[in-house]
């Protein structure tokens, strides 16, 4: 079953809005497209086959094997002793493949600069993300049952 979260874009802001509850999967993904994460250091470090270990206070990224593993840290944070290793949770893991991770980034960066109003992550059945920004594929995921109706307002 395909999974999804919409990203919604606020006005005069270089944040979105996150439309629907997030498991752990998306927190880590959309770690990825918070504007504080330059994309462009993202690449540097895919690129470096000596750098393996990238991320902040939210998410760590390893390059583990041939795929790329995201884990959410974002309730390991220790405000008192920020640099303590955090144990990573196998639970929490998400793994996409190097091709996969690429698109992303990639793909984030042109993202970043043109600034659509809606963005839809998809995690597909075999964890392959897509970023959809075509209103005609967001439609037909809405009317698939797997979008979020961006004409109602979040009322969270």
């Amino acid at each position: 079953m395909k999974q999804y979260i919409t990203m919604k874009k606020f006005d005069d802001s270089i944040y979105y809005q996150i439309l629907e509850p997030m498991n752990f999967k998306f927190v880590a993904i959309t770690r990825l497209f918070d504007p504080f994460i330059r994309s462009e250091q993202l690449i540097d470090w895919f690129s470096d086959e000596k750098k393996t270990v990238e991320g902040n206070d939210w998410v760590e990224i390893r390059k583990e094997r041939s795929a790329i593993a995201l884990y959410d840290i974002s309730d390991q944070l220790n405000e008192e002793y920020p640099s303590i290793m955090v144990e990573l949770d196998p639970a929490k893991r998400f793994e996409m493949s190097r091709k996969n991770f690429a698109e992303i980034i990639y793909q984030w960066e042109e993202l970043r600069v043109s600034r659509p109003d809606i963005i839809l992550v998809v995690i597909h059945e075999d964890n392959h993300v897509s970023l959809e920004t075509d209103p005609t594929i967001i439609k037909k995921y809405q009317d698939a049952g797997y979008a979020f109706d961006i004409n109602k307002e979040n009322v969270a």
